[in-house]
């Protein structure tokens, strides 16, 4: 009898035990929720956004709803000892040497100093920039010596010339880039508007529609026309696109130049699917496959 009752008590220990465990594992990622940020996520976590980065191997601060991020490093069943305090005096935090970051929606320039320890006038030194505006997907330069990762370089396997002879590699100027950010955060406040053939305006749109009316909204004044009629219009193609340039795609419900959308960094475009006004992934084998080119209005310069 005693016997079998520490049987059942070693059985009952066991479960517990494997509860337990499977709780931690649980409790140990996270499913980004809509609104979410790194340091929101961190800081509900009591983590840094650092480590959120290195655990998820994050090359910079872009998430997306519905990912899975590891929330707290736990390889090991073994029990973590606890560490003696330290008698060191606490240090202060270094500045990065060869750090970047994608900016993304919400971010400013005093924001991302105070995450990085850096000052604003420094990232503008660094970035070579002559005012406070910066872009979503912009890659900016958090030490003199930061290089872009290569990890951040955008997925382009469009033809050669795309049915331009000409391609620039210039960013566009200051004024540019405020009609870009503009824009862009106009198409983002649609993402969700129905899908309507021929529409151009918030109760509903189309592919081409979305352009017309997001970059008027955004201060650049442009005319209505189709997918190809942008394409072999007054656009340029560009050789590292940014956020805000336009990515166009062929053979999609016909032959030829028959999709476009905005690209905002991190090889996502924001454009008006058969289901409504959406972000999607260019390296997505549908679209990776009839991606042709990323373009850029002539009047952006």
């Amino acid at each position: 009898m005693k016997k079998t009752k520490k049987l059942r008590i070693l059985a009952l220990s066991t479960i517990a035990t494997s509860f337990l465990a499977l709780q931690t594992a649980e409790a140990a990622t996270y499913t980004v929720q809509k609104g979410d940020t790194l340091t929101k996520i961190a800081q509900n976590n009591k983590i840094t956004v650092q480590d959120i980065k290195r655990w998820n191997n994050l090359t910079n601060d872009m998430i997306y709803v519905a990912q899975k991020l590891e929330v707290s490093k736990q390889a090991t069943n073994d029990a973590v000892k606890p560490s003696n305090p330290s008698t060191t005096k606490p240090t202060t935090p270094s500045k990065p040497t060869t750090v970047s970051h994608t900016v993304v929606k919400g971010d400013s320039l005093s924001k991302i100093a105070k995450q990085y320890n850096v000052t604003i006038k420094e990232i503008k030194d660094w970035n070579g920039l002559t005012t406070d505006n910066i872009f979503i997907g912009q890659v900016l330069k958090l030490s003199p010596v930061a290089s872009v990762p290569e990890s951040d370089t955008v997925h382009n396997n469009g033809s050669a010339d795309a049915g331009t002879s000409s391609v620039t590699s210039k960013d566009p100027t200051a004024n540019g880039q405020a009609v870009y950010k503009k824009t862009v955060d106009v198409a983002n406040s649609l993402v969700g508007t129905p899908y309507l053939y021929g529409g151009n305006t918030s109760e509903g749109l189309d592919c081409s529609g979305l352009i017309y009316y997001a970059f008027n909204q955004g201060g650049l004044k442009i005319g209505r026309d189709s997918s190809e009629g942008y394409f072999y219009g007054n656009t340029t193609q560009v050789k590292n696109p940014i956020a805000g340039d336009l990515v166009f795609f062929q053979n999609t419900y016909k032959d030829g130049i028959s999709h476009m959308g905005i690209y905002i960094g991190n090889n996502k475009f924001i454009h008006a699917g058969s289901d409504g006004v959406e972000i999607s992934d260019v390296t997505y084998s549908y679209w990776s496959t009839r991606l042709v080119a990323y373009k850029r209005f002539d009047a952006i310069k």
